[in-house]
């Protein structure tokens, strides 16, 4: 089971939802912005806190529940220049309503993706979704996440190979007895990588698969 963060809705966002259950109109999420501020979810951090490196449109969300809807932001790897610790979710006015962290600070160079789930009453009623768009099952979902976990492991194999040749320099230049012991970790290491990039790449592949299979029953 995969780490998990948390997200709070901050004062500025229950206000907006609050006046827009009174006054029957609605709120507009529409853009994010990812940090590298070392933030507290604090429910009094408001638009001017967060200084991000990347700002753009909310990509998808999903109606979970009538009071559950999660939104995904997602920056690809040729665009995640910066480290990610905090994710601010803001509305069309500018008003920061809502405020994420991973549970590790997200890397730069690998896919950055947030699911993040807002909860509250009514919550479906109250939201306008005009700018974004929305993911029909979970497989968009899927498929993100599916890069996300390829990324990562990446990342871990390429640190563990490095500690394992730091190692084994050591060893030669002190001449230990343990230089095949080694040496055979390093295979056995880059053969599971191999094994696991192969079993994400069918993942992925059948997830693709299923989206077309689920695209073509809609034409129909």
């Amino acid at each position: 089971m995969g780490s998990v963060g948390g997200s709070i809705i901050t004062a500025d966002g229950i206000n907006a939802l609050s006046n827009a259950s009174a006054s029957g109109k609605s709120v507009k999420p529409k853009y994010f912005k990812f940090s590298n501020q070392d933030l507290i979810l604090d429910p009094n951090l408001s638009a001017s806190d967060i200084h991000g490196w990347r700002t753009q449109n909310i990509n998808l969300y999903q109606k979970v529940d009538s009071k559950t809807v999660e939104f995904v932001c997602d920056v690809i790897p040729t665009e995640a220049i910066d480290y990610t610790r905090i994710c601010g979710l803001y509305l069309e006015d500018g008003t920061l309503f809502m405020v994420a962290k991973p549970p590790y600070p997200f890397p730069p160079t690998l896919r950055q993706t947030f699911k993040i789930q807002m909860i509250y009453e009514n919550a479906t009623e109250l939201l306008d979704f005009k700018y974004l768009s929305f993911s029909e099952t979970e497989q968009d979902l899927s498929l993100l996440n599916t890069n996300v976990q390829m990324g990562l492991f990446n990342l871990q194999t390429q640190s563990d190979l490095e500690s394992i040749k730091e190692r084994l320099g050591a060893v030669y230049v002190k001449g230990v007895e343990d230089k095949k012991e080694l040496t055979q970790e390093i295979e056995e290491t880059q053969e599971v990588a191999h094994l696991e990039v192969l079993n994400s790449s069918a993942t992925l592949g059948n997830l693709i698969l299923d989206t077309h299979k689920i695209a073509e029953n809609i034409k129909i």
